[in-house]
């Protein structure tokens, strides 16, 4: 189907929901509001855990994720205008695994190492119609996700049939169309599900879903009535399909599968990217009712494709491909203890594989997999008002990379004999890693909590067989293979307090806040440097591990309150993060810098009238200054430095008016005085191209059926 043939079909759907009847009831028949939803917060105070909703997504955000995971403290992406893929960063870390960044619990680890601005970290591609949540844990994470994970998770949970269906109902979908100015032409989606309920007894049901969505951009300007160079185009059309199945014959059993599509073209790095990411998952529940037993199966399988179409350039007709393969089983077990404790237990194991294949004019781009298998246990004895929590977890790393040939005389090569390396070759290790806590109830409405937790990552592929930057189809040489890299190993202290109470100035109203401060030294930290190999006359690009500790600390804030009528969320965080290393092939764009904004903060204003129908709110953005790595050709090898950013503060509007139970009309101004930023945490380059997005109006329709 072509784009226009598509926008208009989408639109078609939309109005023709949005005028049915049965949808525009009058607020005199009943007709409830759909109120915004706010973030939500873990209700633990040992947790740093943040949700953002659909709703909240879609209306304060028209659907940008990487806007809404910069308004969690603590957490940013790699912004850049032409490129749609994803990069989380957690507390001033990034790429590698390092985050494990998931598309309904599978890892996403694509990478593709392009030009001198490619950080070659993991980029996630989904498409945002499609989101129902993004669910962000900072610090030790728990479980299958927390395998060789440094610093926390990202996991964009997709559409559910309850997303879909209105309250009440077992039959119907939803339609999503909207339009705006600035290069944003068009996005939509339509979905439909049915429960088909009473099975096998009455207590079965079968759960089936289907989406499609589809969107359109255009170059954008920039602040201030700026163009966005050829190079920094951020034209793409992102096409996404969905369907799930839920089998239950009972209410101790659950059985899922789920498929998700994404395909996109976008210029980016002098080339056109054709992107295809499919995720397959497969789960089983058994809920017995018992204290004991409360088991989850899940296994997974996700592929990511990169063609680069057209014959100009040297890598022209690239093509690689990420796979990635995993099982997990989990179970959760309750024991009553003496003196009225309770004891939770949840413990399982893992096994994951990421396969990154180069198929073609691979660049610096190289080719093997990498294999994580975990046993953990995480344990909470509830005393009341006091709470102990820890976990022990036993990670195992198995690497299996190509080492392309390099002469005799070089590197480890001995002089005089045939040339070594065009062989596969296996480094392995294992880590054992604790955590512990304690939280305790100062108050019914005040918890403190302090907590320390060891997490490491073992080193990639892409970092262990890094074989420099051949042209055409070459495939580099093995003697800047670095086989002694050392995983990255982080112990990380944090304290915290949450504070949440009802009926604060009227009837029904809430305030919370949580405050957190953590503190992370890291040892054997992976950046890229130039080094001096035996038998080689020049300097030469290598993954190397750095001596010392780096330490990454910071301080950060969300609460809120709400009346009902007005509401006001704060979240902040304040962020020293860049002490990390920062070597010279690092300054030249072999990996990136990951710090941090030293200082981020979002303040949401808003109020609801005409029955909590109408929400108008506003949020002013404010970001910080930071540092990115650059180089200095003119002292070349040894050019890499620091650049600063400049901070910059951004003003957005949004609004919604329910017109029934089902249809919802919402808009979004983002950056309303069009202001001139650049966005950081990407290359230094392009940071000087004030490539942020200038003012752009949004306006759409949702329509359940």
């Amino acid at each position: 189907m072509r784009p226009l043939g598509r926008a208009l079909y989408l639109a078609s759907g939309a109005s023709l929901l949005a005028l049915s009847p049965s949808l525009l009831m009058a607020q005199s028949s009943g007709g409830s509001a759909v109120t915004l939803d706010p973030i939500v917060v873990d209700g633990d105070a040992d947790t740093a855990d943040t949700e953002i909703s659909s709703e909240t997504l879609q209306t304060r955000y028209s659907g940008n994720a990487q806007n809404a995971l910069n308004a969690i403290p603590g957490v940013s992406t790699r912004q850049s205008s032409s490129q749609p893929g994803i990069e989380v960063n957690i507390r001033g870390m990034s790429g590698y695994g390092r985050v494990n960044a998931m598309i309904d619990g599978v890892p996403q680890s694509f990478k593709n190492t392009a030009g001198h601005e490619a950080s070659g970290g993991s980029l996630l591609y989904v498409h945002p119609e499609f989101l129902s949540a993004l669910e962000v844990q900072r610090g030790v994470v728990a479980g299958a996700a927390g395998s060789g994970t440094l610093t926390g998770s990202a996991d964009f949970r997709t559409l559910t049939l309850d997303d879909v269906l209105l309250r009440g109902r077992t039959e119907g979908g939803m339609a999503r169309l909207k339009f705006g100015d600035n290069g944003y032409n068009y996005s939509g989606l339509l979905s439909y599900g049915k429960r088909f309920g009473g099975l096998w007894g009455g207590d079965g049901h079968v759960d089936v879903l289907m989406g499609y969505a589809y969107t359109d951009e255009d170059d954008y300007a920039t602040g201030d009535g700026g163009e966005l160079s050829s190079d920094r185009s951020s034209v793409n059309t992102p096409e996404g399909k969905l369907a799930k199945i839920e089998i239950a014959p009972n209410a101790a059993h659950k059985l899922s599968f789920g498929a998700r599509w994404y395909e996109n073209t976008f210029e980016n790095s002098s080339y056109t990217w054709d992107v295809d990411n499919r995720t397959w998952t497969a789960d089983y529940e058994y809920a017995p009712g018992s204290d004991l037993v409360n088991l989850k199966l899940s296994a997974y399988y996700n592929e990511t494709t990169l063609f680069y179409p057209g014959t100009g350039g040297s890598y022209a007709g690239r093509e690689t491909e990420e796979e990635t393969t995993g099982i997990s089983l989990t179970n959760r077990s309750r024991f009553g203890l003496a003196g009225g404790a309770d004891l939770v237990l949840d413990y399982g194991l893992s096994w994951t594989r990421d396969d990154f294949q180069t198929h073609a004019m691979r660049g610096g781009n190289h080719p093997g997999k990498l294999d994580k298998a975990s046993l953990f246990a995480e344990g909470e004895i509830d005393y009341g008002r006091t709470v102990l929590f820890g976990g022990l977890r036993y990670d195992h790393w198995r690497v299996d990379g190509y080492r392309p040939p390099y002469p005799s005389g070089v590197a480890d090569c001995p002089a005089g004999g045939p040339s070594c390396g065009d062989e596969w070759v296996t480094r392995d290790g294992g880590e054992l890693l604790p955590n512990l806590g304690i939280s305790h109830d100062l108050t019914p409405d005040f918890t403190v909590s302090a907590s320390y937790a060891q997490t490491f990552r073992p080193p990639s592929t892409h970092e262990m067989f890094y074989s420099l930057v051949p042209f055409g189809d070459g495939v580099g040489s093995g003697m800047t293979n670095n086989l002694s890299l050392d995983p990255e190993r982080s112990r990380t202290f944090e304290l915290s307090g949450e504070y949440r109470q009802t009926g604060l100035l009227s009837a029904g109203d809430e305030g919370w806040f949580k405050l957190s401060a953590f503190r992370s030294r890291i040892e054997n930290y992976i950046v890229n440097d130039f080094v001096e190999i035996p038998g080689d006359p020049s300097s030469r690009a290598m993954w190397i591990n750095t001596d010392g500790t780096t330490t990454m600390e910071g301080l950060e804030f969300e609460g809120g309150y709400d009346s009902g009528r007005v509401y006001v969320n704060l979240s902040f965080s304040i962020s020293d993060t860049d002490d990390q290393p920062v070597a010279n092939g690092t300054g030249m764009g072999n990996g990136l810098t990951s710090a941090q904004p030293d200082r981020m903060a979002t303040l949401d204003l808003g109020l609801r009238a005409l029955d909590e129908r109408l929400t108008l709110g506003s949020q002013i953005r404010h970001t910080g200054s930071t540092v990115q790595a650059a180089f200095d050709w003119t002292s070349y090898p040894d050019g890499a430095y620091l650049e600063k950013t400049r901070s910059y503060t951004l003003v957005d509007l949004y609004g919604s008016y329910a017109v029934s139970e089902g249809a919802e009309l919402f808009f979004s101004v983002e950056n309303v005085f069009d202001k001139s930023y650049g966005y950081p945490g990407g290359s230094a380059a392009g940071y000087q191209e004030m490539a942020g997005r200038g003012r752009t109006f949004i306006a759409g329709l949702t329509t359940r059926f």
